[in-house]
């Protein structure tokens, strides 16, 4: 099952940032993306993974990780 990194910004709306093939490996990019600056330098509010039938995953925002 393929997983998609979306990030959200309230100013420039969505982008896709990466797609990896499985959800610890989505995990682990979300984190390198974030791990010196958290989402300061990123430009986005929220990072968002989500499954191939866009079902929501996992998130990440200024205050830490949400699991669904």
């Amino acid at each position: 099952m393929k997983y998609s990194i979306i990030g959200y910004s309230d100013l420039s709306g969505s982008a896709d940032l990466h797609e990896c093939d499985d959800y610890n490996s989505a995990k682990s990019w979300v984190v390198g993306y974030v791990r010196n600056d958290g989402l300061r330098l990123s430009g986005y509010e929220e990072i968002l993974i989500q499954n191939q039938n866009g079902e929501p995953q996992a998130s990440f925002d200024a205050y830490g990780w949400t699991h669904y």
